[in-house]
């Protein structure tokens, strides 16, 4: 919740959203949905399931934000992805969009072939192989990736920067290993001009350019898996477990 500002049309916001606020607006989301109806809604493609239209919002946008509005990823770049969840399958499937090569890294060689079979051109397995960072350099002929996309923090912000190319970037979307990272080589950073880019979700107005690229290739979301309901303490179990491969959604 904290990562969401939703009086963000377009640009950058404008002060930071404190915690607080971000429950306060969570709170009021619901009786404003008929009030600003027309301001603060967006049409999603078409062709797209309920479900798929859900995963949108936070994964798809946080997404768009760091390898389209940030990133700037172009054809023939390489672009890092940890991690099959939503935010990092987003990435995959906009950064294979604009013609970039895409190396995934996960802790399953079952996800991996999933990965590969959405589009990633790369995969390795950071538990057969921790210092996955060298297997990028290796891919990459000792160049390192454009860009990447880290969701672990703490424990992984360290190999991205050390992933990344000489003025390469890295969008720290994720925290879930902690929010400190006390091994980060600030003097690689330096020496190699790294951009640090943190992401926190994005506008509206990125959520809409989004659509129009979804819809021109005609991309559909990866979803784990419909629960309804009622099962809802068995999809977040499968969440917590790190079982799934995209986005597990829950059905009202």
């Amino acid at each position: 919740m904290r990562h969401i500002h939703p009086t963000m049309v377009d640009g950058s916001p404008a002060a930071p959203l404190r915690r607080e606020h971000a429950w306060q607006s969570a709170a009021r989301a619901a009786s404003r949905v008929c009030r600003d109806r027309r301001e603060r809604t967006v049409s999603v493609p078409e062709y797209l399931t309920d479900p798929e239209a859900a995963a949108l919002p936070c994964a798809g946008v946080t997404a768009w934000h760091a390898i389209v509005e940030e990133g700037r990823v172009k054809a023939g770049d390489t672009v890092v992805v940890q991690g099959t969840g939503g935010v990092p399958l987003f990435a995959l499937q906009f950064a294979k969009l604009h013609g970039a090569t895409v190396i995934v890294a996960s802790g399953s060689d079952e996800k991996l072939a999933c990965a590969k079979a959405l589009g990633a051109d790369h995969g390795i397995n950071y538990r057969s192989t921790p210092n996955w960072e060298e297997t990028v350099r290796a891919i990459t002929g000792g160049e390192g990736a454009d860009h990447v996309l880290d969701v672990g923090g703490a424990a992984t912000l360290g190999r991205s920067v050390n992933a990344v190319r000489t003025g390469g970037r890295v969008s720290i979307v994720g925290i879930l290993s902690g929010a400190r990272a006390s091994d980060l080589d600030l003097i690689a950073v330096l020496q190699k001009k790294i951009t640090l880019q943190g992401i926190n979700v994005g506008s509206r107005a990125m959520f809409e350019a989004m659509n129009r690229a979804l819809a021109a290739g005609r991309v559909r979301p990866a979803i784990d898996g419909v629960y309804p309901f009622e099962d809802a303490v068995n999809a977040l179990r499968r969440l917590e477990q790190g079982a799934h491969f995209g986005k597990i959604v829950i059905a009202f």
